[in-house]
């Protein structure tokens, strides 16, 4: 110790100003108050620019389309760029101070709470809706990471504005669901239409004492209720495209069968429906007139006057290969001159199955029953 080197008074006092020199710099610095930095080097004194470092960041941070903001852990406010300030409706000094759970929704400042919670010790991201100054609400996400020991706020946050998208998508739907109100009154005015030519058809038919022509325009009237059917039944889906064939084809043949059935008649009708299959509508048509048609048959030619114990089966099904659509009834069978397409009703039923590229076999045998097979890779 007797050999320590003393320091002289004037020396001790210069270390002591440049080590308080030293706090004072380092204070500007935490504080933000330097400007510059001048460090003496091999080359003469190097400035480095403080703020000229921060220009980019802040120019950025300015002009980008999302709200930013720096936060203290209770949401007060700090800084918030002008994007922000646009999306509350006010300026960007009277943002400074105020709380974020003020600019939130009542009904959303409990999670905006949670989250702020959440941020401040890590990161957190959620959806919140804002209310400007003027009361109108945007929906808006939040995404927040805590700043340690790096500045005097706790955390930082970006809020991207919302409601643009969502906007766009209200509007769409609105479009789509005016359209699907549309399109369901045309299946509307359609099935009124064709049940007035129906009911004109019907007193016309009233009205003809030849009988062969009056059965004409009866069957004229069961194809156009079948055509009626599948609008009203369009009408009351959910899907404006498909129909569930099964349901419409049991309607069909249950309206034919009550049109042309005598009354007091023992004539039943059994239908066997497997589960829903939906199909589109042009198919359906198809199908529901070749249905008509066959079940018109059968009332009218395969039970004679007086035979009892008659029965009509329709029967709808769908397997891997195909759907299955068959119609038998348990009467004298159809002649063969008849089944090859000899009468108007049949030529239409050939017709059809050649348009739906389905196969059509009729069997003889106690009775009749027509099978028609649309092939899986047909149906739409």
């Amino acid at each position: 110790m007797e050999n320590e080197p003393q320091m002289s008074q004037p020396d001790i006092a210069r270390l002591q100003a440049r080590l308080a020199e030293l706090e004072e710099l380092v204070r500007a610095l935490q504080m933000g108050e330097a400007d510059a930095l001048v460090i003496d080097g091999p080359r003469g004194p190097l400035v480095y620019t403080l703020r000229g470092a921060e220009h980019p960041y802040r120019v950025l941070v300015e002009t980008m389309n999302e709200g930013a903001l720096t936060l203290l852990s209770d949401g007060t406010i700090l800084y918030c760029n002008s994007k922000f300030a646009e999306m509350v409706g006010l300026a960007q000094d009277q943002l400074t101070g105020r709380s974020l759970l003020d600019l939130v929704t009542p009904t959303d400042r409990l999670l905006c709470a949670e989250l702020l919670a959440t941020g401040a010790t890590g990161s957190s991201k959620g959806p919140i809706t804002l209310q400007a100054v003027n009361g109108v609400q945007r929906p808006a996400q939040i995404s927040l990471r805590a700043l340690q020991n790096e500045t005097e706020a706790d955390m930082c946050a970006v809020v991207t504005d919302l409601s643009g998208p969502q906007a766009v998508a209200a509007q769409l739907r609105a479009a789509l669901a005016e359209k699907d109100l549309l399109l369901r009154e045309v299946h509307h005015r359609v099935k009124n239409n064709l049940q007035i030519v129906s009911s004109l058809l019907r007193l016309q038919a009233e009205n003809i004492s030849d009988e062969r022509v009056s059965a004409a325009v009866h069957d004229s009237q069961n194809r156009i209720r079948a055509l009626a059917l599948v609008h009203e039944q369009l009408y009351r889906s959910e899907s404006l495209a498909h129909i569930d064939i099964g349901e419409y084809l049991q309607n069909i043949a249950t309206s034919v069968w009550r049109s042309l059935s005598m009354r007091g008649s023992s004539l039943r009708l059994v239908s066997e429906i497997g589960q829903s299959i939906s199909i589109n509508i042009d198919q359906a048509i198809s199908l529901g007139l070749i249905v008509t048609e066959l079940v018109s048959n059968c009332v009218k030619h395969a039970f004679p006057e007086g035979m009892q114990g008659g029965i009509i089966k329709l029967r709808v099904v769908r397997d891997a290969d195909a759907l299955q659509v068959e119609v038998a009834d348990n009467g004298t069978g159809m002649p063969a001159q008849a089944a090859s397409s000899g009468s108007l009703g049949m030529q239409l039923v050939h017709g059809l199955c050649r348009q739906l590229g389905a196969t059509l076999d009729i069997v003889s045998d106690q009775g009749t029953t027509v099978t028609i097979r649309v092939p899986a890779n047909r149906l739409e």
